[in-house]
């Protein structure tokens, strides 16, 4: 048996400049750091060259038999399309079981999806002795979701995913460039330290948020893409901002952002999420946003760490959860061992256990 786990994401700047309806004509941006909470694979082959994947995200499981793959169909259409997938490059020659489990609920903004993409595909490459490179394994959860699924999502949750880190990542016509951030050690730390996510207890459906931006974009409407063209700036002022160490800085930056980018779409904040915000930054925070394209899922919050326990009070008194991790994970998508041949539903049920901040009905 093989676990694969993956990291998700926050995202500070350039949100939407991913989306090939921007970066095809004015090249994308994007600001990110992959954190300690993960999405992860487990597979194991089967004897009889069946297969079954067993979600705990979504409280569901299928199988199929040796001779016939799964549609491409609800429930679990990622599952399906990675496994035919892995079919069509000929790296599914046996029978195969999968786990998969997140550790934040579908729809939260922290870019599971494309992470749990990323674990799936390559725990599939690794179990059929294919394992990919990071480059390799984004490019092809990119593939996937992108043009299989035909799912109207940017390239950033899975480049970010993959490689691990605090990352500039650029977009262009002719490819993707990863590029870390350069951090002292001092900066490192005290960046992580006034991070804070709080769950909001609402999930959303991205993808109708990014399809409208889409729309907009290719129709190139001004106001649309002059505002995704600062977003961008904003991600470049960011890295900067961080590469000297000035967290003030980059604090203001992220409110400035986040103040450019409510405004893309009325889907994207609500009275609710505003009056968060505002309540976050009356008790001290410098900056935030909500994580994702918005809508819902997490509040992510920028304060110093004498101003936390206030924002922490602030926002309980308004019904959000503290979502605590442990820093930036700088792994990437990664093997973390081999599990006795009994621990794939245990694991499961741990797992759906663990995590403790899943919204309501998102199963």
């Amino acid at each position: 048996m093989l676990l694969i786990r993956a990291p998700l994401r926050v995202s500070f700047g350039g949100g939407g400049t991913d989306l090939p309806a921007y970066y095809e004509r004015h090249g994308g941006l994007v600001i990110s750091a992959a954190i300690s909470r993960y999405c992860y694979a487990l597979v194991e082959e089967t004897p009889d060259g069946a297969g079954s994947v067993v979600s705990a995200d979504y409280a569901t499981q299928f199988r199929w038999s040796p001779a016939r793959l799964p549609t491409m169909q609800p429930p679990l259409a990622l599952a399906k399309a990675a496994l035919r997938e892995c079919a069509e490059r000929g790296e599914l020659d046996r029978g195969v079981a999968l786990a998969l489990a997140a550790d934040a609920p579908p729809g939260s903004g922290l870019g599971s999806s494309s992470a749990m993409t990323v674990a799936l595909m390559q725990a599939l490459a690794t179990r059929y002795d294919h394992p990919l490179s990071k480059p390799e394994i984004a490019d092809r959860a990119c593939a996937l979701e992108i043009e299989r699924l035909g799912m109207p999502i940017g390239k950033q949750d899975q480049y970010a995913s993959a490689y691990g880190g605090v990352n500039m990542i650029e977009f262009a016509r002719d490819g993707v460039r990863v590029s870390p951030v350069r951090l002292s050690e001092a900066t490192h730390a005290a960046f992580r330290a006034r991070l804070l996510l709080f769950w909001t207890g609402r999930t959303r459906d991205s993808a109708s948020i990014l399809r409208d931006q889409r729309q907009a974009t290719s129709a190139e409407q001004p106001e649309v893409v002059a505002r995704l063209s600062r977003l961008k700036a904003f991600a470049g002022e960011m890295r900067d901002a961080l590469e000297a160490g000035d967290l003030d800085a980059f604090g203001d930056l992220l409110d400035a952002a986040w103040q450019t980018k409510r405004r893309l779409s009325s889907a994207v904040s609500s009275a609710a999420i505003d009056e968060w915000y505002e309540a976050a930054k009356r008790a001290g925070a410098r900056g935030g946003k909500i994580t994702g394209a918005g809508g819902g899922g997490f509040l992510l919050v920028f304060a110093p760490p004498q101003r936390q326990d206030a924002v922490r009070d602030a926002l309980a008194q308004r019904g959000l959860t503290e979502a605590p991790f442990a820093g930036f994970d700088n792994a990437g998508v990664a093997r973390v061992g081999r599990l006795p041949r009994d621990w794939r539903l245990r694991f499961v049920s741990k797992s759906m256990d663990r995590r403790g901040l899943r919204a309501a009905g998102s199963a």
